[in-house]
């Protein structure tokens, strides 16, 4: 029996099924916004149901400022050129021996762990950009202190986007884009209103704003967690759908790799066009690219509160690469006012970070590795492709001064991302319509066993059958998440935590934690309470 249900790190008494908690929210399915018969929400019911989200967005928001501000040089260029690209390289490579230790080891990291990470990773990345602002102010020319700085604070700016995505995890389409989307929004504001003031000003002003993830992360544990917010089911046609179903395919995860990857390659180049220097703004085009970026995102955040979830997949690809052409038609149309061009450039790259941060949470809730496995897997293969690109054409630009094979060389990228993500979306909307088929085989096969008219099946196949009938029925009643309901019906089987497990490739602490969301949202406290009510409610 588990009576206890974990929240935000705290361990509160399990409440009955509408009893408001300690924490003022309604209790189980009370708590959720949404309509309890499974009836659409309106995108205003969402907004008011993701405002639980606030703390989330504010500290992802501001972590990314942080790093774009000392880094990035608040994007008053397309970049700051070795300090921005080079210095992730180096980040890279310290994450990188983390990544295979993770892997190789398969380390889970337990929350205790990444909360004093995320602790120090915050101070070190205000101590940055305090060093930075110091160095202005003296007007110190050195390369190496300002390069090292800037690998320091890529390197801790990561740690602490992760911990922001791994808080995430486990949650559905709508929520995760919510998020992802209004985290850049308030991030580019941020960002561009430290570009009004002096550098060194700009730096204490981001200095000020790292430190408020700190009271972000108390915040955010008083608040309902992303995994608990009811707002819609994800489709099977989006990268959600996708990781639960498909989540040790090879196939479908290299793909994704190299899609993402080959388009990295082309912001690489497109960001440092033609030579590998950056690209400095007009205070024309510098607001053009924010509120292109701002007007995209809130896009994005509407199509999805109206049901168009596939925008996150084919669509936000399709947008991507037409931002890549359109930065490619405008450097050859204005050869001598390359921000023009660099507007489109910049735009697609903050996208790809909405879209790699979406994708991550989507890996980190399904895969049954730790977070933090797929959140550098994303960073290695995102801003490894794109850091190199740069580095090279940085180096070999004066070798080589060719422009138009360069133009062709990122034409020819666009149309191979474009291709390799569209045949594998083609290859799982087929998987989609035979599986399908298959489930509808299988529910006439149930009815074959119920008449008992079938010679070859086993009594534990219709056993197995009726219990996932039973859990999609009680998951309806008391909106329970997808995953909930396989745990749920697994679990009534008889199934140990540790089968359940190994049965959908989890571990065995959140098969754990999904039981006991399980208990607390239907109000029930023991195994054989979930049987009996079963046979009683359920048809």
């Amino acid at each position: 029996m588990l009576p206890l249900c974990e929240r935000g790190g705290s361990v509160l008494a399990y409440q009955a099924p509408h009893e408001p908690t300690a924490d003022g929210h309604a209790g189980t399915a009370a708590k959720h916004t949404g309509n309890e018969s499974g009836a659409r929400q309106t995108p205003g019911d969402l907004l008011r149901t993701c405002a639980q989200l606030w703390p989330l967005v504010v500290g992802l928001a501001f972590g990314r400022a942080g790093l774009i501000v000392a880094s990035y040089g608040s994007y008053t260029s397309t970049d700051e050129g070795i300090f921005t690209d080079g210095a992730m390289l180096v980040a890279l490579s310290v994450l990188a021996v983390f990544f295979v230790v993770i892997s190789v080891g398969k380390v889970s990291l337990d929350k205790r762990f990444t909360n004093a990470a995320m602790r120090i990773c915050i101070a070190l990345e205000a101590f940055t950009l305090v060093a930075l602002a110091a160095l202005d102010l003296a007007e110190t020319n050195n390369p190496a202190a300002r390069f090292a700085l800037n690998a320091l604070c890529t390197l801790v700016s990561s740690a602490t986007i992760y911990y922001w995505l791994r808080r995430a995890r486990g949650t559905g389409t709508i929520v995760a884009a919510l998020f992802v989307f209004s985290a850049l929004i308030l991030s580019e504001v941020e960002i561009y209103l430290c570009t009004l003031l002096p550098v060194a000003v700009g730096n204490l002003a981001a200095t000020v704003l790292v430190l408020v993830q700190y009271p972000c992360m108390l915040w955010a544990r008083k608040r309902t967690q992303p995994h608990d917010i009811a707002a819609g089911a994800s489709q099977s046609n989006d990268y959600f759908g996708f990781t639960k179903t498909m989540i040790q395919s090879k196939q479908f995860l290299a793909a994704t790799a190299i899609g993402i990857g080959v388009l990295s390659v082309v912001i690489g180049l497109l960001r440092g066009y033609p030579s590998g220097e950056a690209i400095a703004f007009t205070p024309v085009t510098r607001a053009a690219y924010g509120l292109l970026t701002i007007g995209i995102s809130g896009a994005v955040i509407a199509l999805v509160l109206h049901g168009r979830q596939r925008v996150l997949t084919v669509g936000i690809f399709i947008v991507m690469e037409l931002l890549a052409c359109l930065a490619l038609i405008a450097y050859a149309a204005f050869p001598d006012m390359l921000d023009i061009g660099a507007v489109f450039a910049t735009t697609l790259n903050a996208l790809m970070v909405a879209f790699t941060w979406y994708v991550v949470i989507a890996f980190m809730s399904y895969g049954w590795r730790d977070p933090y496995y797929y959140a550098i897997a994303g960073w290695l293969v995102w801003l490894g492709c794109r850091a190199i690109a740069r580095v090279a054409l940085l180096g070999s630009f004066d070798l080589v001064p060719n422009e138009t094979l360069m133009n062709a060389l990122m034409g020819s990228c666009i149309v191979v991302s474009a291709q390799v993500i569209f045949v594998q979306f083609l290859n799982i909307s087929r998987r989609d319509v035979q599986e399908h088929e298959q489930q509808n085989a299988r529910q006439e096969s149930v009815l074959v066993k119920i008449m008992g008219l079938d010679e070859h099946e086993s009594l534990a196949d219709v056993r197995q059958a009726s219990m996932r009938h039973n859990a999609e029925e009680m998951g309806r009643q008391f909106l329970l998440s997808d995953r909930e309901m396989e745990v749920l019906a697994l679990y009534a089987l008889g199934y140990t935590q540790k089968r359940v497990a190994e049965e959908l490739y989890i571990t065995p602490g959140t098969a754990h934690a999904h039981i006991k969301r399980i208990y607390a949202k239907t109000g029930l406290h023991s195994r054989q309470e979930i049987l009996d009510y079963m046979q009683q409610y359920t048809s």
